[in-house]
């Protein structure tokens, strides 16, 4: 779907995130015409150790819109980001947080949430089968930390699926479920964009070989 508009997974990852945090904030009678995202995605490549990422901050559309338009936008918006000389600043910091105390981590992450209304997160998982005490990891979802965002939603790949994990501040989202359901379908609207044998949904027919699944895992505080 991101090939055949033009852009990449994390631009979709991205504009389904803003398509559904824009109807929520409608359903809920308090639309907006943007908000504050961020996207952490990993640079880590089987030769680097420790970890390495990039952090983008930006400004994503949420107004109503169709959701092809959306992802133009953000298109434009996330390769701005990704050249701006302060994304290039905090992946410098980023790569090099492995020898960095946690506690300074931690600090750095929390004054960046502040200025953030939800964070995203794309990490390159295991192209290979892991094991666990001998048993099978069948699915891998990732959990990344809330740190004064609303919510955060993470992806990592793993064997041909996409497990996203979605960690949600319920002092902040009043229907979590809600939110999830509206992420759900943005994502399904977005998979209608891309070949008929490309598209799979988790919830729906077995996928055709070849196909990328989407599974999902919630949690809540």
């Amino acid at each position: 779907a991101a090939k055949a508009l033009g852009g990449t997974l994390n631009t979709s990852f991205i504009t389904a995130a803003a398509h559904a945090a824009g109807a929520y904030h409608r359903q809920l009678g308090a639309p907006v015409e943007s908000l504050r995202s961020s996207m952490a995605i990993s640079t880590r490549t089987s030769e680097s150790g420790g970890n390495a990422f990039t952090l983008a901050r930006m400004l994503v559309p949420t107004a109503d819109m169709p959701i092809e338009e959306r992802f133009a936008a953000v298109n434009e918006i996330l390769n701005a980001a990704r050249s701006g000389a302060a994304s290039s600043s905090l992946e410098a910091i980023a790569t090099v947080s492995s020898m960095v105390p946690t506690s300074v981590i931690t600090r750095l992450a929390r004054s960046q949430a502040e200025t953030v209304d939800f964070a995203t997160s794309n990490v390159r998982g295991a192209g290979v089968p892991l094991y666990v005490a001998g048993a099978k990891l069948l699915e891998n979802y990732p959990v990344g930390p809330l740190g004064g965002v609303a919510f955060n939603v993470t992806l990592m790949s793993y064997m041909g699926s996409l497990d996203v994990g979605l960690n949600i501040d319920e002092a902040a989202v009043e229907s979590p479920t809600l939110l999830v359901d509206l992420l759900k379908q943005s994502f399904n609207e977005l998979a209608a964009f891309a070949p008929a044998s490309e598209s799979s949904d988790s919830t729906g027919p077995a996928a055709e070989p070849g196909a990328t699944k989407r599974r999902w895992w919630r949690r809540s505080r």
